[in-house]
């Protein structure tokens, strides 16, 4: 027989613990650099996430950008950023259903990636990034575009 209270205690423990873990990602003292890194990895989640459906040939991209971006290299946060990645996406597989949830998750994520336009020279390389990761799974389509644009509009 299923012990519910153990259950409903364990998620709520686990909930905690991925919830403690995001925070790590996000501080308000990042330094530039991990506030880059912080909005390319949101942004990637983002763009992987656009359709509403994480494709596995677009996961693998931007597993692949963020092992290859040396500015993420030189902080040595190759495993860090894949982690955030990882939880970026599994917030927003959460809320997939519901259309509120949805909009207010990619709302705190945007709000995320604007921090750096103050940095004149990351929002440029979010936008080349952005190309690459839209054309992933070799189809471009209109959501896709359409988070592009609100990741651009926030980086204006």
């Amino acid at each position: 027989m299923l012990d519910w209270d153990k259950i409903k205690n364990r998620t709520a423990e686990l909930y905690g613990e991925a919830t403690l873990k995001a925070r790590q990602y996000t501080p308000e003292s990042f330094s530039k650099e991990k506030q880059f890194v912080n909005a390319l990895v949101i942004s990637l989640a983002l763009m992987t996430m656009a359709d509403k459906k994480a494709e596995t040939d677009e996961v693998t991209a931007a597993l692949e950008l963020i092992n290859e971006i040396n500015e993420i290299k030189e902080l040595d946060m190759t495993q860090d950023a894949i982690e955030l990645y990882g939880i970026h996406i599994e917030d927003l597989e959460k809320v997939i259903g519901n259309n509120v949830k949805w909009t207010v998750t990619v709302a705190k994520l945007l709000s995320e990636i604007g921090r750096i336009k103050s940095h004149n020279e990351y929002p440029a390389m979010v936008k080349n990034l952005l190309d690459y990761m839209a054309e992933a799974d070799g189809n471009f389509d209109e959501t896709e575009k359409e988070m592009k644009e609100k990741i651009l509009a926030v980086l204006s």
